[in-house]
């Protein structure tokens, strides 16, 4: 039985590293391009955002003659440019992006002032996503500079002018916010899920290429009816076939962990004291942990592809298949990403989100029931399994190894 898989498993090895092509994948794609990737993609993220901060911004105001000094402190800041906009066509020109922002001032402006009332403005503006935020950042800055002064000569004229005297009388109550939380475990939440998504989907990539290959591909060349016919079992075929693409896989994710790892180490000693500390923090054995987190991943996708790839008539329906199991996977793995989901016994049964939330307590280094990682491996032992006989039923159907 032994000699059997070991035969099949050598041959279908051989083969696929004689192709360039999985070379090509297996070394290229996590050795070099994703390192190179990450680095230019941070570099333009910052640059992006250094241009959103010095950037012109156009601005309308309406009512500048009710309150010409609010109006002259947006005239004098040097990244602002006023455009005139009619009031009833403010928000038109706000969405067509002829302004970015605009301040309507009310007539009664000094007058409410003078009394002491509460003044209103409006601030009129655009957000769809997270970086237009800055243009209220940007835009409100000289209101509250304004509201400031404002309440310096109010606090002045009831004869309260020292500084200490008005941080007390704003501020009557102060207290300390203290977090116990220790950097490691605060920077290493966020890094631990950044290491964790893209992991998930280059072992899902790495599986896939050996998997179409190993049962589709050899549909299309004919080699697998010649195969079938000789006198072995088909099951231990598949089995050696299974760990073909287990172990291409698994090297495929080794491979773009270290590089993952590398380059995080390399862009980390550009980056603050703080993060340096905590890669310095994270140990060898929980690189280890994390490693062997990947094994039974790296399991349960062969065995998926492997049947879906063996299902398969062709090798544009199997990348089909893929490409929705693909999906589902990229679903199970943005559960990470969700507040408030934390590793639990019930998420430990949940596949692909355990072992991201394994790998985010690792690096965190808050992983304290170890015992839910064997709650994980048996799990995608279940899961990996019962793909594993449904290829093997699949197998063993002349329908399906020799349909058109």
């Amino acid at each position: 039985m032994m000699n059997i898989i070991s035969t099949i498993f050598w041959k279908d090895l051989r083969e696929n590293l004689r192709d360039r092509r999985n070379i090509m994948r297996m070394f290229l794609l996590p050795c070099f391009l994703i390192p190179m990737m990450g680095h230019f993609f941070l570099q333009f993220a910052d640059s992006h955002s250094e241009k959103l901060d010095k950037n012109i911004l156009d601005y309308a105001i309406i009512g500048e003659q009710y309150l010409p000094e609010l109006a002259k402190m947006y005239a004098d800041e040097p990244t602002f440019h006023r455009v005139n906009v009619a009031e009833d066509k403010i928000n038109e020109a706000i969405r067509d992006k002829i302004i970015r922002f605009a301040v309507k001032i009310p007539e009664n402006a000094k007058q409410q002032l003078s009394s002491g009332e509460r003044l209103g403005v409006s601030f009129v503006f655009y957000q769809s996503a997270p970086s237009h935020g800055l243009v209220k950042d940007r835009g409100t800055a000289p209101l509250q500079a304004y509201s400031q002064k404002q309440r310096d000569w109010r606090l002045a004229f009831l004869g309260v002018s020292g500084e200490s005297a008005r941080s007390a009388l704003l501020d009557p109550v102060t207290f300390d916010v203290v977090n116990i939380a220790s950097e490691r475990e605060r920077i290493g939440h966020n890094l631990g899920t950044i290491m964790a998504y893209p992991l998930f989907i280059i072992c899902f990539m790495g599986c896939a290429f050996t998997a179409v290959e190993l049962a589709t591909g050899e549909k299309e060349k004919g080699t697998l009816e010649i195969l079938v016919m000789l006198p072995i079992p088909r099951t231990f075929i598949l089995i050696g076939k299974f760990l073909v693409v287990f172990v291409l896989g698994l090297l495929y994710s080794t491979l773009s962990m270290l590089s993952l790892a590398g380059w995080l180490i390399f862009e980390g000693m550009n980056s603050s004291d703080a993060f340096k500390t905590v890669l310095t923090q994270i140990g060898v054995g929980d690189i280890m942990l994390v490693w062997l987190m990947l094994i039974p991943v790296t399991a349960v996708f062969s065995a998926i592809l492997l049947a879906i790839s063996i299902y398969a008539r062709s090798y544009r329906e199997a990348n089909s298949l893929s490409s929705i199991a693909n999906f589902l996977v990229v679903v199970l793995a943005t559960a990470i990403f969700i507040p408030g989901v934390n590793l639990t016994w019930f998420w430990s049964m949940i596949p692909v989100s355990n072992v991201g939330l394994v790998i985010r307590e690792l690096i965190k280094g808050t992983l304290s029931d170890y015992l839910m990682i064997l709650s994980i491996f048996v799990t995608t032992l279940v899961i990996g399994t019962a793909a594993l006989l449904f290829s093997v039923a699949w197998f063993r159907k002349e329908s399906v190894i020799f349909r058109d």
